[in-house]
């Protein structure tokens, strides 16, 4: 039976769990938190590839960049590495050629400015024909390697964040040691940060957030045992050691995917046991705040909006935090979304990079919802 490049690519796409958004709203007026203005749609593409953003991220100065997966038809679908930068008035694709040979799709991305953007993923090393860590840098003409000595230490990044002397990375060790590593870069090396001996044997980082040099948040779960029970993790770095905060979603297992500080408050986004679940702490205990969502479901992004917090995720509605409860947020589309990265801007706007499983092909864009008045 004849299979077309479509189907292929959808079948491709469909390996990244959906993310529901719900009923979509074109903008305008919204159940609890009144009025908001309308979306602006960047729309890039209106091929049948299909693109899967991990992370998007935005330069102090205003420089942004998204990153993750392309998937494309040559004979074969393939998967690359994608990124796309914004100049200010529209959103450019730097192709995957412009990567280092076998580098893998991107898992985290940090901008400091146009000519100065960190990435993190993996490349195939081809003896071995086993993936391995990388450390991208973009200068502003190239992408290079910069994993150095880190990638004795480091097996999978997960995420990267920060700028100048206060760049961080983490993720997992490099096979055959387990347990989660923490990296900061020091000067033109990456220094290992060494982690509590309290954390499990087969703990793993997922996601990091810098404040500044001595204010670091990192997310992820600890586990005594390969693939055995993951209890949700959050620590805190002072500049000086570690403090490992109070299990966030109570007694449930699962872990921390995506952190977001703002107003001197921690919030964690990850999964209590099957279900999507938000926590805040601001210095004396945690606080539930969970979505709404369905079985298998997680936040995997949290972003803020003016006095709101928004969170998209695995079988997670696209949802605004309006200071008492969640309420669906509006769309800048009607069909649902299968990968999705929020952030802000430095303006305070807020920006969702999204690809859809629209009929008639899978179009990827850009959206940015204004500041907040």
């Amino acid at each position: 039976m004849a299979v077309s490049r479509r189907n292929l690519l959808r079948s491709a796409a469909a390996v990244v769990p959906a993310l529901a958004l719900g009923s979509a709203l074109p903008g305008g007026a919204s159940a609890a938190g009144g009025a908001l203005p309308e979306w602006r749609v960047f729309p890039f593409t209106t091929s049948s590839d299909w693109y899967g953003f991990k992370r998007l991220a935005f330069a102090p100065g205003g420089g942004a960049m998204a990153a993750g997966s392309h998937y494309h038809w040559d004979e074969i679908v393939k998967e690359e590495p994608a990124a796309f930068a914004f100049d200010g008035t529209d959103w450019k694709s730097y192709e995957f050629s412009k990567f280092p040979k076998d580098t893998r799709p991107l898992t985290g991305i940090s901008v400091g400015a146009a000519d100065d953007v960190w990435a993190v993923g993996e490349r195939i090393n081809r003896p071995t024909m086993l993936d391995e860590a990388q450390i991208l840098h973009w200068d502003g003409t190239a992408w290079s390697d910069r994993t150095g000595s880190a990638g004795s230490a480091i097996g999978r990044p997960e995420q990267i964040d920060g700028t100048g002397g206060a760049l961080w990375v983490v993720g997992n060790a490099k096979y055959p040691a387990t347990g989660a590593v923490a990296l900061r870069r020091s000067g033109s090396a990456w220094t290992s940060v060494p982690l509590p001996a309290t954390l499990g044997a087969h703990s793993g980082l997922l996601t990091v957030r810098v404040v500044a040099a001595d204010d670091v948040w990192v997310g992820g779960y600890t586990a005594t045992e390969a693939r055995g029970t993951r209890t949700p993790l959050v620590m805190h770095w002072n500049g000086t050691a570690w403090k490992t905060l109070p299990t966030p979603f109570g007694s449930a297992v699962g872990q921390v995917s995506a952190l977001l500080v703002r107003d001197g408050v921690c919030w964690a986004g990850g999964a209590a046991g099957a279900r999507a679940a938000v926590a805040t702490w601001s210095g004396g205990a945690w606080s539930l705040r969970s979505p709404e969502g369905q079985d298998a479901s997680e936040v995997t992004q949290l972003a803020a909006y003016g006095a709101e917090v928004w969170s998209v995720g695995t079988r997670v509605a696209l949802q605004r935090w309006t200071g008492a409860s969640w309420s669906a947020a509006p769309s800048p589309t009607s069909a649902p979304l299968t990968s999705g990265a929020l952030a802000n801007g430095p303006d305070g706007s807020l920006w969702l990079a999204g690809s859809t499983s629209a009929a008639g092909g899978v179009p990827a864009f850009f959206a940015q919802l204004p500041a907040a008045a």
